[in-house]
């Protein structure tokens, strides 16, 4: 068949596509600054994703458009159509299949979602960076832990099976207890140190809206005198959505393909190994990542992602006015409502993000320049000259705890801050969050369940006759 112009152009603009998707590399710097897989040494996955399809758009595309007439043009698009609806189909029924039949980690009924009742997890986790592409200087990070998760018969992860307990502690995954084992996360500790029992109503991924339905839901059967919410900083602002849609059985089908998981395992494990050693653009500007926090015996490394760093960016006087704080104070004002309807103490724990903790301790080797560039990478909008930035960084650091203390205080609700304790222990040289992982090591849930324990037989300790005298009449 002879090429007419149209078809020269039609296959010439293919190619160039291809070419252009082909020759314009991701942003390296911020693939390894938030810890995501590099492909082929320049490709973030989603970039790879598209040069794949592009390919093999393209292919059946330019295969149909150079036929003679229309005709031909028509029988060629029907074989292409039968050929992928003769692979798409199976593929179809066989994901379905494994969306079905696989095992979950997590029940989706209802808001509240839990673990299935009784299921056994374990492993070892091994503090280090996800991707295989990571920082110029990616120091050991803590020791191996390795774990077991025992969920009760309500999807919790208790070991103890009582019918009521004196007190709920409720959050997310620094409740739960990620990457730690069962008898080593803080409301276990806490149950002990203070001789008390407490329940775990703790769930990976829990937003606030989830703690308030699990507390409806399972925990005010069990009878509390105490609920400790511990919030943390890191997620639960953005997350405090004022409501949230029930999960059904079937949202399980509305999961991650297994069948494109799998082909995400095996790129990531053939093609991220290729080229992960080559320097990148803006390699320099995240040599000072993982943060160095400096110790009289040593050094300790945290590492954390611009999106961690940036969520203290924002003033108080903006914060209080920002969605985020609204969603959060209503849903505060909801626990602590339910909570007093049921005769349960509401007491905030807050639980502050890795850099809160570590930046202050390293503030002053932290590169300004660095910092700054560090921040844009997913920071909009104007950012202030490189020692301007810092300056305000580190000054509306603690802005967003503070008005959280302030609506506990306005609201007789007990508050306690974990964010001076942490960095009391992080500058003692004990490794209180992992390196690498967002989460408190098994020595953090130690530190964590103490301050709470002592928080706890404060508040129950007896209000002295000069002390109440003193109070203003």
């Amino acid at each position: 068949m002879k090429w007419t112009f149209g078809h020269k152009i039609f296959v010439a603009a293919v190619i160039a596509i291809n070419i252009v998707v082909l020759a314009i590399p991701s942003d390296v710097a911020e693939l390894v600054a938030r810890d995501r897989q590099t492909l082929l040494g320049r490709y973030s996955r989603e970039h790879f994703t598209w040069i794949v399809g592009l390919f093999f758009i393209s292919i059946p595309a330019i295969y149909v458009h150079l036929s003679p007439n229309a005709q031909v043009k028509k029988v060629k698009a029907f074989r292409v159509t039968a050929i992928v609806l003769a692979f798409l189909l199976p593929t179809l029924v066989a994901d379905v299949y494994l969306r079905v039949t696989r095992e979950y980690r997590y029940v989706l009924e209802g808001v509240a979602y839990h673990r299935p009742l009784g299921a056994k997890f374990d492993g070892v986790f091994v503090d280090k960076p996800e991707a295989i592409r990571s920082y110029p200087m990616a120091p050991a990070g803590a020791p191996d832990v390795s774990w077991t998760l025992t969920a009760d018969e309500r999807g919790y992860r208790n070991l103890a099976n009582l019918q009521t307990y004196d007190a709920i502690a409720v959050g997310d995954s620094f409740v739960e207890g990620s990457s730690v084992s069962d008898d080593q996360n803080w409301p276990v500790r806490l149950a002990s140190t203070a001789g008390m029992s407490v329940y775990n109503l703790g769930m990976s991924g829990y937003a606030p809206q989830h703690s308030l339905a699990a507390l409806q839901q399972v925990g005010f059967a069990l009878k509390p005198k105490w609920v400790f919410f511990l919030f943390y900083e890191g997620n639960d602002f953005r997350t405090a959505k004022i409501k949230a849609k029930p999960r059904s059985k079937w949202g399980k089908l509305l999961k991650r393909s297994p069948i494109i998981g799998a082909i995400d395992e095996f790129w990531i494990k053939t093609l991220a190994p290729i080229r992960s050693d080559k320097h990148f653009a803006g390699e320099d500007q995240l040599s000072w990542m993982p943060v160095a926090v400096p110790l009289e015996g040593g050094t300790n490394y945290y590492a954390f992602s611009p999106s961690a760093m940036i969520t203290h960016c924002v003033t108080k006087e903006k914060f209080v006015k920002h969605k985020y704080w609204r969603r959060t104070r209503h849903n505060l004002e909801q626990m602590r409502t339910v909570c007093q309807e049921n005769g349960a103490k509401f007491v905030v724990v807050y639980a502050p993000s890795k850099p809160h903790v570590a930046m202050p301790l390293a503030r002053e080797a932290m590169p300004a320049d660095k910092l700054r560039t560090f921040a844009a990478l997913r920071l909009k909008g104007d950012i202030p000259e490189a020692e301007e930035f810092k300056e305000q960084f580190f000054a509306h650091l603690d802005d967003q705890e503070e008005v959280v203390a302030d609506w506990c205080g306005k609201n007789d609700v007990p508050f306690l801050s974990l964010t001076p304790l942490l960095a009391d222990h992080m500058q003692r040289g004990e490794q209180v969050f992992f390196t690498y992982d967002e989460h408190w090591t098994p020595k953090g849930h130690e530190v964590v369940a103490a301050a709470i324990a002592e928080f706890w037989t404060a508040l129950q300790a007896p209000v002295e006759p000069e002390a109440v005298a003193a109070l203003p009449q």
